[in-house]
């Protein structure tokens, strides 16, 4: 049985070999890195075709559980695959951290590896460096003109230096994290050498000795500002955004000491999360921020602070929100938010759907002007963290009382106990409502 097997068996290897190798990398492209590399001691033919076949290299899965003396067979492995000798390795996205570093001597050999990746058309690069000294990155970085993705993580306590000649003008995604910029004219330069930039991402930056942040980007698309690890009294400069096609913008953290938004009618959706306020500025702040995306659709609108500041904002008679049809609120330690969360309506006029939730509630609702929203626009309401107190049913009663076309009020219930939580969803359930297609769903 076993000789007669044998023929099949060496045929269908026979056939293999017989594949030319553009074939048969195509076909090994579809297994893991690892199990790619394995085929590599089938034969003198196999030992260098795998190489070929990875279009992506990720450290962070390369390196996960590690014995040290691995580490050495590791880059052995990158060495053979970016300087393999038979054939030239076109990688298509590099994933690079400096876990197994030491010194600043073993960069040497990692940043032969980013160049020689990024001279042969490398499409997608991160760089996540845990080292606070680290030599300055490559040039290279920063004058692909075949990246189109580039992510920068680093802890490095010196200033970022941008070349003079930088330019990425095929870069759409840009990510930084954790970086410290010695001036504006840094960022600046940086942002304005990406030509077709799309998606722009900034965590947790320092920029040092600058008065105004500019943004400028015609083409950008996408923007996520975080400055929630950053120092107040770092951030004492004002942000000028200019940006046309921007349809999503996030910014989460300090409202600093001024803002600039200007061209941003394309917006679409915006999520603002607050949570501390600039001592001097920030009321001002606060409406500059918020009348910059007043052309936008969807809101989402988080503020964790324990003063007014930014509800004091609906004063501004400049401040109306026309395209708003979707407004998600929350707020957490904030006095009276129920009756902030209704003056803040009257900037919506257009309003359709509106999400929030009852947590951290001090005070219901007193008698307020209807907003005209709730009167002629609103259609559904989501509610959550209905405990059964009396806010909770002020707040709700308030808009069925109020919400004269409503199709929709849902209410998610935080977790009671099985004859309370009847007992609260019976009492739900007879809250009397004005309009008349209203149906009122409890989870």
């Amino acid at each position: 049985m076993g000789r007669r097997q044998q023929p099949e068996t060496v045929g269908v290897l026979d056939r293999i070999n017989n594949l030319p190798d553009s074939i048969l990398s195509h076909i090994l492209s579809f297994l893991p890195n690892k199990e790619a590399v394995r085929t590599s001691i089938l034969s003198t033919r196999w030992k260098y075709l795998f190489a070929s076949s990875i279009s992506i290299l990720d450290f962070e899965h390369c390196l996960k559980n590690l014995y040290e003396e691995d580490v050495n067979n590791f880059m052995n492995f990158v060495d053979t695959l970016l300087f393999n000798p038979r054939e030239r390795v076109h990688l298509e996205s590099f994933w690079v951290n400096d876990y197994f570093v030491d010194d600043e001597d073993d960069y040497l050999p990692l940043y032969g590896w980013i160049s020689t990746a990024l001279s042969r058309g490398l499409k997608n690069i991160g760089i996540n460096f845990i080292n606070e000294k680290v030599p300055v990155l490559p040039t290279l970085l920063f004058t692909s003109h075949s990246l189109v993705t580039l992510t920068l993580f680093l802890h490095i306590k010196d200033d970022m230096k941008i070349p003079t000649n930088a330019c990425l003008p095929n870069l759409k995604n840009l990510c930084l994290t954790n970086l410290a910029f010695e001036d504006g004219y840094s960022i600046l330069k940086l942002i304005s050498s990406c030509h077709v930039l799309e998606d722009l991402t900034i965590y947790d930056c320092c920029f040092h000795s600058i008065s105004e942040l500019n943004i400028h980007n015609l083409l950008l698309r996408r923007l996520i500002l975080c400055f929630e690890h950053v120092f107040v009294r770092d951030y004492d400069y004002v942000m000028a955004i200019d940006a046309p096609s921007l349809v999503y913008f996030e910014y989460t953290g300090i409202v600093g000491k001024g803002y600039t938004l200007s061209n941003m009618k394309s917006l679409v959706k915006a999520e603002i999360s607050i949570s501390h306020f600039h001592e001097v500025h920030g009321e001002r702040s606060a409406t500059q921020l918020l009348q910059g995306i007043c052309n936008v659709q969807s809101l989402h609108l988080a503020i964790e602070a324990f003063n007014e500041t930014f509800f004091r904002t609906r004063l501004d008679p400049k401040l109306v929100f026309h395209n708003l049809v979707e407004l998600e609120f929350h707020s957490y330690y904030c006095y009276r938010k129920g009756v902030r969360l209704v003056e803040f309506l009257h900037n919506v006029p257009n309003l359709k759907t509106l999400i929030l939730d009852l947590a951290d509630g001090e005070e219901g609702l007193r008698s307020l002007p209807i907003p005209s929203c709730l009167l002629f626009h609103v259609k559904e309401i989501k509610i959550s963290g209905v405990d059964g107190s009396k806010y909770a049913f002020e707040m709700i009663s308030y808009f069925l009382n109020h919400a004269m076309v409503l199709e929709k009020l849902i209410l998610k219930m935080i977790n009671l106990l099985g004859k309370d939580e009847l007992c609260i969803l019976k009492k739900l359930l007879r809250l009397p409502r004005n309009s008349k297609k209203c149906e009122v769903v409890v989870h």
